[in-house]
């Protein structure tokens, strides 16, 4: 069981009604934060990244982004963990049909720059003028917890003083057709939870650090399915649209809030879970196990 202090949320997500679902997040916010001009070349998905943790920073300082001129509250020896299922996969497909349009000698070589996974937590560490580590997780299963470990080890070792955690995923119309395709072929009948996208940042720290907390603490763990059937679970249970089905077969009770299927949806889930503002969890598939991370609000 590892633990760790949650100090602020920032999220870029679509409206969670089911009408709007499975429609793109907008990113025009970005704009009062950073010039347009250092934005033009800046992709979807790396704009959904900034957008969300420069409100996790405004969050945790309790400050608010008026216009370009307002600071950001950047906190002391801060690192930048990015977890995500695809990568920025628009700009990966249009690198590839540029190698298939023109031959590799002619491939676009800034759509190669921007297809390397680590471009967004980079751009972002630019951006913010934050020369500390970063990283990029990319897995389709236990992508939360991933990150969370990750973010763990770092202030364990003494690397950073926190950590700025971010789950993010981009929709585009090939993972959408692929998608549907391959729960075709596995069988499914019934109706498809709409591919989605967004990005939700956790400002993390040492859980002794909790004095500072405005949201409590982390705790998290992975735990077999027979063992989270013992598990006792607080009234607020939040998981993805997609693993409900598998936890109703285990007699847990639990609700998501984004009605999309990405690999990182847990990360919307965890922030509805600490929107619940008392004892809560999320639970996040991860292979054949399940990631429990469970919120202790500050008293």
């Amino acid at each position: 069981m590892m633990r760790l202090a949650l100090h602020g949320i920032g999220t870029a997500l679509p409206d969670h009604t089911l009408a709007d679902a499975g429609n793109s997040v907008d990113t025009s916010d970005l704009n009062t934060y950073f010039a347009a001009r250092r934005l033009r070349r800046v992709d979807h998905f790396t704009r959904m990244t900034m957008l969300a943790g420069c409100r996790a920073l405004h969050d945790t300082a309790g400050t608010v982004q008026e216009d370009l001129k307002t600071p950001l509250p950047l906190p002391e020896d801060m690192g930048i963990v990015i977890s995500t299922g695809y990568g920025p996969s628009q700009t990966i497909f249009e690198f590839l049909d540029s190698i298939i349009d023109h031959g590799a000698g002619c491939a676009s070589p800034l759509a190669f720059s921007h297809s390397v996974h680590n471009i967004p937590a980079a751009t972002m560490s630019v951006f913010l003028n934050n020369p500390k580590p970063y990283t990029t997780i990319c897995q389709l299963h236990g992508p939360l917890m991933a990150g969370l470990q990750t973010a763990g080890c770092w202030l364990a070792e003494g690397r950073v003083k926190k950590v700025l955690l971010g789950l993010v995923d981009e929709k585009t119309p090939l993972l959408e057709t692929n998608t549907r395709r391959l729960l075709v072929r596995k069988g499914h009948t019934g109706e498809f939870v709409p591919v989605g996208e967004g990005a939700c940042f956790f400002l993390l720290g040492p859980a002794e650090d909790t004095d500072g907390s405005a949201y409590g603490t982390l705790e998290f763990t992975t735990l077999s399915a027979r063992e989270l059937q013992k598990e006792e679970l607080p009234e607020a249970v939040m998981t993805p649209a997609k693993s409900l089905d598998r936890l109703a077969k285990l007699n847990i009770s639990a609700e998501a809030t984004q009605q999309s299927d990405m690999p990182c949806a847990a990360g919307a889930e965890l922030v509805a879970a600490t929107m619940q503002k008392k004892q809560s969890c999320c639970i996040e598939q991860t292979g054949n196990n399940f990631g429990l991370i469970s919120l202790t609000p500050q008293s």
